[in-house]
């Protein structure tokens, strides 16, 4: 086995498009929402609270991202009886509130984007129009 492997990262021009076209889709619904894009390794590297986003929902939407980017899957994914053992797990940095994605690049998870801060669908839709500003496969 290789001592070093290359890696693909997220850049912060990702980060600022996927903010921008998060807040166009939150617009245009009409929906104040938080926004966050975090590394591979759970280091937040975007995010905007739009003026008008409920106080909440920052730290929220903060761990949407993370639980995205840690598990590689939508948060919102857990059993409920199995949401209290992971936030023990990640140190309370996992939410099961739906959200947030993995950003996924040639079957490599590159972080999370999420949204949160309106009705779960609304959030769910600024966070997918975000994903898809990077048009990934």
């Amino acid at each position: 086995m290789a001592d070093i492997v290359p890696t693909y990262r997220l850049t912060h021009e990702a980060s600022l498009k996927m903010i921008a076209a998060g807040v166009k889709k939150a617009d245009e619904i009409g929906v104040k929402i938080s926004l966050a894009v975090s590394d591979r390794s759970c280091q937040l590297i975007g995010f905007l609270m739009m003026d008008g986003a409920r106080v909440f929902s920052g730290r929220a939407t903060i761990k949407k991202a993370l639980t995205s980017a840690s598990q590689g899957l939508a948060s919102g994914y857990a059993k409920p009886e199995d949401a209290v053992s992971m936030q023990i797990r990640m140190d309370g940095d996992f939410t099961n509130v739906r959200g947030g994605f993995p950003i996924i690049y040639k079957g490599h998870v590159i972080g999370g984007v999420a949204a949160g801060g309106a009705h779960q669908d609304e959030d769910v839709a600024v966070a997918q129009a975000a994903l898809a500003a990077l048009e990934l496969e």
